[in-house]
């Protein structure tokens, strides 16, 4: 789509009188902490190796995964700090007699990470190299940030620290739980730079992280790539899942991964049109990010989508020509 410079020119005089601050640039919190613990005996059955403990739109509280093989168990996700990770091994224990574990996060911020070192010596940590980078670099300083949203979370993360990769894989690697099988696969950056996905391929159920959710993501304004995130889109539609489970949030279908295309495609091409008609990236923000959060309003958040919709602008406003 063309957009004449004429135009961009009287877009800003219009938005000028509104003001740029009508949208945040703020990315959004999450919902209050509250205890920030997951909840015992909560289980949700997704399919028939697969169960889900939801979040329940509990701030600062991951969906978990347990996958059940005849052999070993996989854990998505293990919750912030030892206490929840032990929540989490404890559920595991009442779906399966399983003794090998596998353990893996979505991306490496504390409320998924973080429980990992609750469980036996002889779990097996996963991690795609960029995740790990990631952690390695930016962990100590998360977690420490994580500290200050509440006494809740920092009690929680009082000690708390990365367990140490047993696998580390480049790109892909399929886990054998013994009759079912789980592709893990790095995606980002999209949100984080080690954002990674999970498919458990005998019963289509795919994990994606905060890359697909039931409201706008979170994209990272200075790591994220936009280009990157709608070839992982087209990826996801071709596993056909029968189930989404999201990093927060309630379950979701493949409309959810079409609508996702939809909007961070409109995002990427009203920005760069924005860009080549010489509008900077706080002119693309007031132009654009209003009336793209009415187009998609079906995707907001309760506490509204200003913030995310802006950092999407940047991110694509940084990666376009």
């Amino acid at each position: 789509m063309q957009v004449e410079r004429t135009t961009v020119a009287a877009l800003l005089l219009a938005f000028s009188v509104l003001g740029a601050s009508a949208i945040s640039t703020r990315a959004l919190a999450q919902p209050p902490a509250g205890d920030a613990m997951i909840k015992r005996d909560a289980r949700t059955k997704v399919s028939n190796h697969v169960f889900v403990i939801l979040d329940e739109d509990r701030g600062f509280i991951p969906n978990v995964g347990i996958v059940i093989g005849d052999k070993a168990t996989l854990i998505v996700d293990t919750g912030m700090g030892d206490r929840n990770g032990e929540v989490v091994l404890g559920e595991a224990r009442k779906l399966s007699r399983n003794t090998e574990f596998y353990l893996t996060a979505t991306h490496f911020h504390p409320e998924h990470d973080l429980g990992a070192t609750a469980f036996p010596a002889n779990a097996k940590m996963l991690r795609w190299k960029d995740q790990q980078v990631e952690a390695t670099e930016d962990g100590a300083a998360m977690i420490e940030r994580f500290k200050t949203f509440s006494p809740a979370v920092a009690k929680l993360l009082d000690g708390a620290s990365f367990r140490a990769p047993d696998v580390l894989f480049d790109d892909e690697i399929t886990v054998d739980l013994g009759g079912v099988h789980v592709r893990v696969f790095g995606v980002g950056p999209n949100h984080t730079r080690g954002d990674t996905s999970f498919l458990v391929v005998e019963d289509k159920v795919l994990f994606t992280g905060d890359t697909v959710m039931s409201v706008f993501p979170a994209v990272s304004a200075q790591t994220g790539s936009l280009a990157k995130w709608l070839e992982n889109l087209a990826l996801y539609e071709s596993m056909q899942p029968v189930v989404v489970v999201p990093a927060h949030g309630k379950l979701i279908d493949v409309s959810y991964i079409r609508r996702y295309r939809g909007y961070l495609s409109t995002v990427q091409m009203r920005t760069a049109a924005a860009k080549r008609a010489g509008a900077s990236a706080e002119a693309a923000i007031t132009m654009l990010a209003e009336t793209i959060a009415k187009e998609f309003a079906d995707l907001a958040p309760p506490n509204g989508a200003g913030g995310r919709i802006n950092a999407a602008i940047q991110a694509a406003y940084r990666e376009a020509p």
